[in-house]
């Protein structure tokens, strides 16, 4: 009988390719009968080389007690056996582990190896499996006897993260602007637990958290933008997030530090090409620092005969001002008067907002900024007022600092 040729599987990795968020399970003992998990939140990025008969990961975590978790996967293809050996190291050893060898079969991927683990041999098995492009799941398992059973004892759940330089629009079609007032000397308190336990959950429900601010000048201000695909998956997402495990975990800490979160702005981006422009992955838990500069959030509430003509004076009359006295312009946008898909979270109904976003390298340049404007004379003499016959209320200026882990704009 002639076995059958195996297939060519040197694209079977092409799906993992991009930047991930991962959720972990681990079990804290295995092979000792015990049953108990711990959980952590991680990033990935995969880069293919070999026009994809390899590829690349670097793993970043940190454990629950801080202890931070590095880790590098070398996968590749040989061609004559049409296998996949995966080759693994942490930061903590900085050597290869022994691979792991495998492929392929009906979209189930199985690698195998054999592993001192705990002063006796054991086999080691991965699994991979994914569902279309934007989610992915990897476990290990490992065998005392032989293969007859398998006991797993880590479990990754990968969501991609959208690659926002190819989106026409920034990101994203669909933003809130968030701005929460705190009891105070909970700032911190919230940041803390927001950084920790509220980013990958939410985006692994399906919306993108953009970014977290210090307001400078009010010290119980907390503002923060998501965004999402649309009004039906905001929907979908909001309703996946709030009750789901993380936040029923979480919402009475978090409630705790909060006086009002109803203040919310339901913005799209203006015209395409005016969303906001995301750079580099969001780091791990605890291994960030801030990013460095200022956003300057500018908010018009407009009247309603002049909201729908105010973008293009705007871009006519006020940006040339803007970017000649310093300031970087990164995305503006406009209230979407979408009905509220959720309304167990108000949003602001019944007015005409206008939000510009610009960026400084430091509060120093911001007053260079204004103190250049405030010496335009025509500035001052034409454009205010110009700016004046538009609102319905004054405009509002917050000076915002970014959060150790809110995504850096480029």
């Amino acid at each position: 009988m002639t076995t059958p040729e195996r297939r060519d599987g040197v694209h079977d990795f092409d799906f993992l390719h991009g930047t991930w968020t991962i959720h972990n399970r681990r079990l804290r003992a295995p092979l000792s009968g015990s049953a108990e998990w711990y959980e952590f939140d991680g990033r990935a990025v995969e880069r293919p080389i070999w026009d994809g008969q390899g590829n690349l990961e670097e793993y970043d975590a940190r454990l629950p007690d801080a202890t931070p978790l590095r880790g590098l996967a070398l996968r590749l293809y040989e061609p004559l056996t049409r296998r996949w050996s995966i080759h693994w190291s942490s930061s903590a050893n900085g050597t290869l582990d022994a691979p792991m060898i495998g492929d392929f079969r009906n979209g189930r991927g199985e690698f195998y190896s054999r592993e001192d683990f705990q002063g006796r041999s054991v086999f080691v098995r991965f699994v991979w499996t994914s569902t279309g492009t934007e989610y992915a799941r990897w476990e290990q398992s490992y065998s005392a006897d032989a293969g007859c059973t398998w006991e797993v004892n880590w479990v990754m759940e990968f969501t991609r993260v959208a690659d926002s330089g190819d989106a026409a629009n920034g990101c994203c079609p669909m933003v809130e602007l968030r701005q929460y007032t705190l009891h105070p000397g909970m700032r911190d308190t919230l940041i803390s637990l927001f950084e920790r336990e509220f980013i990958e959950s939410q985006e692994r429900a399906g919306m993108r958290v953009i970014a977290q601010f210090r307001d400078i000048d009010r010290p119980d201000m907390f503002v923060w933008l998501r965004g999402f695909s649309d009004m039906a998956s905001r929907a979908a997402a909001l309703s996946t997030f709030y009750d789901g495990p993380v936040w029923l975990a979480n919402r009475t800490a978090a409630n705790a530090t909060i006086v009002d979160s109803d203040d919310v702005r339901l913005l799209r981006p203006v015209v395409p090409g005016t969303g906001l422009p995301l750079g580099t992955p969001r780091p791990a838990h605890g291994l960030a620092t801030p990013p460095s500069g200022l956003v300057v959030a500018t908010i018009y509430t407009l009247k309603a005969s002049v909201a729908a003509d105010f973008p293009a004076l705007f871009q006519q009359r006020v940006t040339p001002h803007m970017t000649a006295t310093g300031a970087r312009p990164l995305g503006m946008f406009e209230t979407d008067a979408s009905a509220n898909t959720f309304p167990r979270l108000p949003v602001r109904e019944g007015e005409h907002s206008f939000v510009w976003f610009a960026r400084f390298d430091d509060i120093a340049a911001y007053e260079r900024h204004v103190a250049a404007l405030a010496a335009d004379r025509q500035w001052v003499d034409d454009v205010q007022a110009v700016l004046a016959r538009q609102l319905a209320s004054p405009s509002e200026t917050w000076r915002l600092a970014p959060t150790a882990r809110s995504l850096p704009w480029r």
